[in-house]
């Protein structure tokens, strides 16, 4: 028997003016990072994207097709992810794009366990099911099969796309609900898949959290303290920081870190950032803050210059 082809597991990344959030490449880097971790079966990573900069060199990239870039539905304004674009992933040549087999993942996601159970289906077809009961699929996450329900791609007009937004709440998940009706194959909390919902704690179970909405995992460990989100919400350690601190000494202490480097990134409190003459890779609010920063963004092997000292 041949060997299976890997699975692609690809996350989509561009710039909508006018959206509520900006993306930046080091949440494609987390999300990349936080898959490998948690998936052990054969796989390739890849982001589909016309702006690749800044995206780690081990993620494949995927030129976007461009089929319905441009296409909107009015019932989702322009605040709101427009992900018609995606519906290129149901097309009859899919296969020559994004592999015979691909899972479509959003990157503003928590990956806390292992995934190979998600993937492990004979479905052509599986979607993570909707948030709320009158929503019968979340766009979150899509498994297909290339060529798999290609009524969804063949069908889609822009006057439709508009009738479907007045039924289903979303872009693309509005109008896969639309075409494909319920009874799909979903995932859900049973498989340990579930929703950020702030009023509630996170199940025990949950081995994959998603982000819809105006809340996101970079926020709960740039700002609000959030363990579970924290400790999965990062990058595999890979590099080294230099953490420009709030104490006085900071630039007296500079050059002798200097001479340890090179390093991989800077962290600084706005006050340093305005004088360092570099790229800055983040802002800290404070000293614990700039640890939170440097975990998430993989740079454990930290030098700090100007680090305050502990109230005692």
């Amino acid at each position: 028997m041949p060997a299976q082809e890997p699975i692609t597991v690809l996350t989509w990344f561009w710039r909508q003016p006018e959206g509520r959030i900006t993306y930046k490449p080091e949440h494609v880097n987390i999300w990349a990072d936080m898959v490998r971790r948690n998936l052990s079966m054969p796989h390739r990573i890849a982001c589909v994207t016309d702006i690749p900069n800044g995206i780690d060199p081990s993620i494949d990239i995927i030129t976007p097709p461009r089929d319905f870039e441009d296409a909107t539905i009015p019932t989702w304004g322009p605040a709101r992810p427009q992900c018609l674009r995606r519906l290129a992933m149901f097309s009859p040549n899919a296969g020559a794009i994004f592999g015979q087999r691909f899972v479509c993942m959003d990157m503003d996601c928590v990956i806390a366990g292992p995934l190979d159970s998600l993937f492990e289906t004979d479905a052509e077809f599986k979607i993570y099911n909707g948030t709320a009961p009158d929503r019968l699929y979340n766009g979150s996450m899509m498994l297909l099969k290339a060529g798999a329900r290609a009524e969804v791609y063949n069908r889609f007009t822009v006057k439709d796309a508009a009738l479907a937004g007045r039924r289903f709440v979303g872009s693309d998940q509005a109008w896969i609900s639309h075409i494909l009706g319920a009874g799909q194959p979903t995932w859900g909390p049973k498989d340990g898949v579930n929703w950020w919902d702030r009023s509630k704690s996170v199940p025990a179970e949950t081995r994959l959290m998603f982000f819809p909405g105006y809340f996101k995992p970079w926020q709960f460990v740039e700002t609000v303290p959030d363990e579970w989100v924290s400790k999965h919400y990062r990058r595999t350690p890979h590099g080294r920081s230099l953490i420009l601190g709030y104490a006085d000494t900071v630039w007296d202490e500079l050059e002798a870190a200097l001479e340890t480097g090179p390093f991989d990134a800077v962290i600084a409190s706005p006050e340093a950032a305005e004088h360092w003459p570099g790229e800055i890779l983040a802002i800290a609010e404070d000293d614990q803050h700039a640890e939170k920063l440097a975990v998430m963004h993989g740079l454990t092997d930290a030098v700090w210059c100007g680090r305050q000292a502990m109230a005692v």
